[in-house]
């Protein structure tokens, strides 16, 4: 056998094992000549393309092109690859069926014992799919950012090195709220940023408990962009379970604390100012009444009656002033009341005169039992006081609550949105106390109440939200 024919025989016997390799790959490849007219598709090149093996082999590869790229983008490709370089990168080609995906390719060159190049071989691996889905991680990414920063509450996204929160992302109310850029946010320690002193007890508990994967909620100190010391609270919790994540949460608490203790301090005068009322009025008021009783006992003069209902009156005036001071804005407690028993035990206290009473309910409410008979103690004196001695009062069901109505001269429309006011009162002998009293009770439960006309042309008061 000569040389020549050992030369081919070997070329031969590399080149099968060779073809059947790029034959089996999952990658398209193809090579070129120097014109770049196809001279070899693998099965894989007719599969993603949808080019057969025929229609492919003595066309150019610019049957490929998608018109995505422009003639420089192509010109620098035939630079890279014509000055014996190895070209790689993303391109977006075009299938048969006019269908675009991207693809990474490489694309080689070939060349002969003499160094000439002869062909080119190209490499695509079909990254449509990895493309799509990065974009739509892109886009959530993009929309998650938008709706960080539009929470008005200033949000942190912070992870754990080594015990301490370091941050990794901060909404723009974050920014705002405590002076600070992006920039100098990003790898920052949150506590060195915003704790007067990290080393404290306080800081090591909140971190420790972070570290253990749990959820904290507390009030804290921090000092706001305008060097202004403000109360938050602080909610931090582990994202997903894991322990190396934390959202952070800061409500600013600093104006409610404010209106609390001004409330709180507001209280307590009004409380001393019932002690004063309790002392310095009710004792001359209880001397009073006792030196007309013993005029009484000796005289009918008629002048009398008017003496004592004028000291009734004051009576009850003290007695609605201590309780709007000595009760609290909200019930802490309730228990289940029956509205039957508690309105028949305030009927029983209440100078009824000559009216009559219906009660029309068999409903067991949750409540403050005493400040219940309280409300109905001012609803029913302020039916007799405007309806008349001989007035019928009824107390029935709501779907979601009670009402009480009667069927007096009732209250005109443009009375009823200042009824509850402390003081307004159409009655000669009225405090003006006892519906601001009845609407403060009503508050305390978290119900509603409205007053309207009843079927018979009087007051009706509707006490709604009731459980």
């Amino acid at each position: 056998m000569c040389a020549s024919e050992n030369g081919r025989h070997s070329e031969q016997s590399v080149m099968r094992p060779f073809r059947a390799a790029v034959e089996s790959t999952g990658h398209s490849i193809y090579w070129t000549d120097t014109t770049g007219t196809i001279e070899y598709v693998n099965p894989a090149f007719e599969e993603q393309t949808g080019f057969s093996a025929e229609e492919a082999v003595g066309s150019n590869a610019s049957i490929l092109q998608s018109g995505a790229h422009g003639d420089l983008f192509y010109g620098r490709l035939w630079d890279t690859i014509l000055s014996g370089d190895v070209w790689k990168g993303e391109i977006v080609n075009e299938r048969k069926n006019g269908e675009r995906y991207v693809a990474k390719q490489t694309i080689s060159p070939i060349t002969d014992d003499a160094g000439d190049i002869i062909r080119f071989v190209a490499v695509n691996e079909d990254v449509s799919d990895l493309r799509e889905a990065q974009k739509r991680v892109e886009r959530e990414r993009n929309r998650f950012a938008d709706l960080f920063d539009a929470v008005p509450i200033p949000l942190v996204l912070t992870y754990l090195e080594q015990d301490e929160a370091v941050i990794k992302q901060a909404n723009q109310a974050f920014q705002d709220k405590f002076g600070f850029t992006g920039r100098e946010l990003g790898g920052a320690s949150l506590d060195q940023l915003l704790v007067d002193d990290a080393d404290t007890p306080e800081a090591h508990e909140i971190n420790d408990r972070l570290t253990q994967g749990e959820r904290v909620r507390r009030e804290v100190t921090r000092q706001a962009a305008d060097d202004e010391s403000r109360t938050f609270i602080l909610n931090a919790t582990p994202l997903d379970g894991e322990r190396d994540e934390l959202l952070a949460t800061y409500i600013d608490i600093t104006d409610r604390k404010q209106l609390e203790d001004e409330l709180r301090d507001r209280t307590e005068e009004l409380q001393d100012f019932a002690n004063v009322v309790s002392h310095d009025l009710r004792n001359p008021l209880n001397v009073a009444k006792g030196h007309v009783e013993l005029i009484a006992a000796e005289s009918d003069n008629p002048q009398l009656e008017r003496i004592q209902n004028a000291h009734a009156r004051m009576e009850e005036l003290i007695e609605n002033i201590l309780m709007l001071a000595s009760q609290g804005k909200t019930v802490d407690e309730t228990e289940p009341v029956s509205l039957d028993d508690c309105v028949s035990r305030t009927w029983k206290t209440v100078a009824t005169q000559e009216a009559d009473l219906e009660i029309e309910t068999e409903r067991t409410v949750a409540a403050d039992e005493n400040r219940l008979r309280q409300l109905f103690g001012n609803l029913l004196r302020n039916a007799i006081e405007h309806g008349g001695n001989d007035v019928t009062i009824t107390v029935g069901d709501l779907e979601d609550g009670f009402y009480v109505a009667d069927d007096g001269s009732g209250i005109p429309v443009e009375e009823r949105p200042h009824v509850f006011k402390a003081g307004h009162t159409s009655a000669e002998t009225g405090t003006g106390l006892g519906l601001s009293i009845v609407k403060e009770i009503v508050d305390a439960h978290d119900w509603a109440i409205d007053v309207t006309e009843s079927s018979d042309g009087g007051a009706r008061f509707e006490i709604t939200g009731v459980q």
